[in-house]
């Protein structure tokens, strides 16, 4: 494994965004006292030595759900929690024929065994639940359930920056995309939970593409979910990740912005719609 396969920048006083080869992001918080690793993108790379040159403060790893390029290398850490909500697709993405595929479509990888692949975490995970706290030594991370992307989807809010991380949880494009996620009813009545922390924050990042939002972006998915069950929605069909699915908002020609200029779309399949 290599170190040399990130990149990072510092975004606060306690609070670092670090990139992976592939364009994915995980988040370091680091306290007087210890430091908390949010997710640890595909693990191309030794993130463990790569962290440690940022912190020297003990590290231990959130792992806000249970997707593959957010928890490659999390095997390289000895604390880890997740939302226990998420082992069945925890235990259907390590599988070894997943992980092999994975390997081969996404990351474009020849490998024949998942022995070659970035070790996922496969001790007893600390469970993670709604309303947790980390306190770190000045600075406090409280974890939000967003039940929808994920069984055990979680957002991480910075307290004293008043910084929120909603990961893949509310984005550019949410996807409501296979039997572990939930419906759009349900996916609703989990970002009116997050809504209620609206004014604790300021920021919003994510951990794909632009990686920063403005705060409108929850507003503008919960609309999305709204026109969709209301039938009002543009019901474009797209394919993503093997599946058939449609698109709430049209976007503009060759890029993934809407036609309105707002930010905030969501993917689904059409069982998704109640």
């Amino acid at each position: 494994m290599r170190n040399d396969s990130y990149t990072h920048e510092k975004l606060s006083p306690h609070l670092w965004r670090i990139i992976d080869s592939t364009g994915v992001c995980c988040y370091l918080v680091a306290g007087t006292e210890k430091a908390c690793l949010l997710d640890t993108t595909n693990g191309l790379g030794n993130i463990k030595e790569y962290v440690q040159c940022l912190t020297d403060r003990p590290v231990f790893v959130v792992l806000t759900h249970a997707h593959l390029d957010h928890m490659g290398s999390s095997g390289l850490f000895d604390e880890v929690y997740l939302n226990l909500e998420d082992l069945p697709v925890y235990r259907f993405k390590t599988s070894k024929g997943h992980r092999l595929l994975d390997a081969e479509r996404r990351l474009k990888l020849q490998v024949s065994d998942i022995s070659e692949l970035p070790p996922i975490y496969d001790g007893a995970f600390q469970p993670l639940f709604d309303g947790q706290c980390f306190e770190l030594g000045g600075i406090t991370i409280q974890m939000i359930s967003v039940k929808g992307h994920t069984p055990g989807m979680m957002c991480a809010l910075l307290k004293e920056e008043a910084i929120a991380i909603f990961g893949d949880a509310c984005g550019v494009a949410v996807m409501l995309m296979d039997e572990f996620s939930s419906n759009v009813s349900e996916y609703r009545e989990s970002l009116l939970h997050l809504k209620e922390y609206e004014t604790q924050y300021d920021v919003v990042y994510r951990n794909h593409g632009t990686f920063t939002s403005p705060k409108e972006l929850l507003d503008n998915v919960i609309e999305c979910c709204d026109l969709v069950l209301a039938g009002k929605d543009d019901r474009v069909p797209i394919q993503a990740h093997g599946h058939d699915l449609f698109l709430c908002h049209k976007l503009k020609p060759g890029t993934y912005e809407r036609m309105d200029g707002k930010e905030g779309n969501l993917l689904y399949l059409a069982e998704k719609v109640k």
